[in-house]
């Protein structure tokens, strides 16, 4: 079943029509995902996808009993050949001998060049900008079947939560160890994968803000300041969770930069509310780690929905006048589902950074993951 509604799937088609774009050509392959296609179609992944501005959805797949399975669309492809020639359906599905088609921004530009080729008659829409706008709009707010999915892998993460604190309490083992339980665990209550490698770093390496290797071969429980960033992926939507944890007795600094981050990110839970903008609440958190003496060198969250990093994003207004301009103020809605997620991180002294995840649903703000500080 596709993820997007009909009331949206009409907003696109509305808009293809008030810019004048015949088709729209998704493609979804290894080195270029864009999950679009699957919120357009329910199709899993692998395939070339074509919007005509009536709204009908021609799908041109790998795996045809993939497709078959999960795709809601008008044509399915199943002929060898035809599923690898997406030119002949863009030619069938054109209104005119010269049609406008557009594509995402993150297309190989290979595809251009191959549609042009087979059909130099073929137009591009001039601002692939708007389409992407367009598409990030519609993600920004969740279906009540969207949510639901949303919340069952939060369910899992919260589930998991356990887990890591008696791995924690029992002061053995490595961070790779504890990345491997997480992921076991998950899978066991119900999830399909993670939703990304989890981000395991003890006091030496949770300064980065995306430590790298996700995981290593040190000792995870070192006195001091430590975290995990992990999720779990359900029915392809996804959670994303940070739990701050600190080991043994901590300098006043290392103290500090705890208060701090937690006390960021309670005024930020704080301050969201249906019709506040979104950068409002960004700068809550950034005021109050800033007056602390310290920065915050990442958004305080983003959407979560079948990206980790979904629309809305949630951060600073800008300042510089290029940007400006192609700035547009955000507000808090209904069906809008995102993480808060404040951090502080100073080498030497390590980091902390506390995640939840937060979904507006009939006019409340409901935080419906269950992160919060493991001291030990």
């Amino acid at each position: 079943m596709r993820p997007i509604t009909q009331e949206k799937m009409d907003k696109l088609t509305n808009f293809m029509e008030k810019n004048s774009i015949d088709l729209i050509f998704i493609t979804d392959w290894g080195n270029a995902r864009d999950v679009n296609m699957r919120y357009l179609t329910g199709h899993i992944m692998d395939a070339n996808l074509i919007v005509t501005s009536g709204g009908e959805t021609i799908l041109l797949p790998w795996d045809v009993d993939l497709a078959e399975d999960h795709a809601q669309v008008d044509t399915l492809v199943t002929d060898k050949d035809s599923r690898h020639n997406p030119a002949t359906y863009v030619k069938e599905a054109a209104k005119n001998d010269s049609p406008v088609i557009g594509f995402n921004l993150g297309i190989p530009y290979r595809y251009i060049l191959e549609l042009q080729r087979k059909m130099p008659e073929l137009k591009l829409f001039e601002s692939p900008h708007k389409l992407a706008d367009m598409f990030t709009k519609l993600r920004s707010t969740k279906s009540p079947q969207e949510m639901d999915k949303l919340l069952e892998a939060g369910k899992i993460g919260n589930k998991t939560i356990k887990d890591i604190r008696k791995f924690a309490e029992e002061k053995e083992g490595t961070e790779n160890d504890l990345s491997f339980i997480v992921m076991k665990k998950m899978q066991e209550y119900g999830a399909e994968e993670n939703s990304f490698p989890s981000l395991v770093a003890n006091v030496v390496r949770s300064h980065m803000i995306h430590c790298h290797p996700s995981a290593g071969n040190n000792k995870y429980s070192e006195n001091g300041l430590a975290l995990i960033d992990y999720g779990a992926r359900y029915d392809g939507y996804v959670s994303d969770i940070t739990i701050p944890l600190s080991f043994g007795k901590l300098s006043e600094e290392q103290k500090k930069i705890k208060k701090t981050c937690f006390k960021a990110y309670e005024e930020a839970i704080a301050a969201i509310d249906v019709g506040v903008p979104l950068w409002k609440i960004s700068k809550t958190a950034v005021d109050v780690i800033e007056a602390a003496g310290y920065n915050m060198p990442h958004g305080l969250g983003h959407g979560l929905g079948l990206t980790v990093h979904d629309a809305p994003g949630i951060r600073q207004k800008p300042t510089e006048p290029e940007r400006i301009e192609v700035w547009r103020e955000v507000l808090v809605e209904e069906g809008m589902v995102f993480t808060i997620e404040p951090g502080i991180y100073v080498k030497g002294l390590g980091g902390q950074r506390l995640e939840n995840d937060v979904m507006i649903r009939n006019g409340k703000v409901e935080v419906y993951t269950k992160s919060e500080p493991i001291e030990l």
